[in-house]
């Protein structure tokens, strides 16, 4: 019975953040002199509509956007499920992504198997550009947050040799839709949610991270290396990653750039918070806030006349309603209930 209860939270909170926070959001769109009604309505119509006379479904490019959204996520979730808060995501996305670019262009061969390596090498590149971070917090004790976030800005100097290299046809996802950049990637980031669940729920290795993650000294006493499963999940964290860099790459850009229009730096922060740290809930939320984001552009910017930096002010609003449980725990009691203490 508890435990369904706290599937009911992991459902309640992130939903009633999004209502909150889009309630909180009509007092910046009043302040830029639009109607909410009207502002609203361009953002979900260009985000999540359906309905261009040419047939084109706006949802599609959400999937778009959501893909490496999904990744990162699942990338951040891993990290934060072993106790390493990990800002790393957009380096190690960098660096999967010119490694999948490196090894698209010197490997000989054709279609599908091309593709298949190049992601391989995306995933590898991230693995291997998270794992010296791991290692320092591990058998040295360094701030992971530093050594991340220092890692994101020296990326550049390894990318360097391949930057602005264009992807090879051969390597490339083509589109699953004429007229858009939505490829069998997503398929891939969808399974990989699924592997993600498998592997840290409902295996011996996961159950190793989730309890170095909880109780380091507990995992000790009873026989579990913590030092080993904390590296391990991060080393999974930046694959993931580096993966959502190399679906990026071959898939979107067809070449490797220094930023990618579709994810910011700390995108996968966000989408593993607003998604309760549950695969599921990435999902969910990377395509929510896919569509915000891209509703942002075309629908606030262009139709509506409101700045779309309200996107990015309606996603720190929901990740801030999602990470406050005293507003929760507040609402279970009632208003008229006494405060603690």
């Amino acid at each position: 019975m508890h435990s369904g209860q706290n599937s009911g939270r992991h459902i309640i909170k992130p939903i009633f953040a999004v209502f909150l926070g889009l309630a909180c959001g009509i007092f910046l769109i009043l302040a830029a002199g639009v109607n909410p009604v009207e502002a609203y309505l361009a953002l979900f119509r260009a985000g999540f509509g359906c309905s261009d006379p040419d047939g084109f479904c706006a949802v599609l490019t959400a999937f778009q956007y959501a893909t490496p959204l999904i990744l990162s996520g699942l990338s951040a979730l891993v990290a934060f499920r072993a106790g390493f808060f990990s800002i790393g995501q957009a380096g190690q996305m960098l660096f999967g992504a010119g490694l999948a670019t490196y090894f698209a262009n010197i490997v000989s061969l054709e279609g599908p198997r091309l593709s298949a390596i190049a992601l391989a090498a995306g995933f590898a590149g991230g693995g291997i550009y998270a794992f010296l971070p791991g290692l320092l917090k591990v058998r040295l004790g360094i701030n992971e947050v530093i050594v991340t976030l220092i890692f994101n800005v020296i990326v550049a100097f390894f990318t360097a040799p391949v930057a602005f290299q264009r992807i090879p046809e051969a390597a490339r996802l083509d589109p699953l839709v004429r007229g858009t950049k939505l490829s069998a990637g997503l398929f891939v980031a969808v399974a990989a949610a699924l592997l993600v669940y498998l592997y840290i729920w409902r295996s011996s290795g996961g159950f190793e991270i989730r309890m170095a993650g909880l109780a380091p000294g507990f995992a000790r006493f009873g026989g579990i290396r913590d030092g080993r499963a904390v590296i391990r999940a991060v080393v999974i964290s930046g694959g993931l990653a580096g993966l959502a860099g190399a679906i990026e790459v071959i898939g979107v850009q067809y070449r490797l750039v220094n930023q990618f229009s579709s994810i910011d730096e700390f995108d996968g922060i966000i989408v593993a918070l607003v998604g309760q740290l549950q695969p599921a809930g990435v999902l969910l939320s990377a395509l929510f806030l896919g569509g915000v984001r891209l509703g942002a552009l075309n629908g606030l910017q262009l139709q509506a006349g409101v700045p779309r930096e309200l996107g990015s002010a309606l996603i720190a609003l929901f990740v801030l309603l999602v990470s406050a449980p005293g507003l929760f725990r507040w609402l279970e009691r009632g208003p008229a209930a006494a405060p603690d203490g």
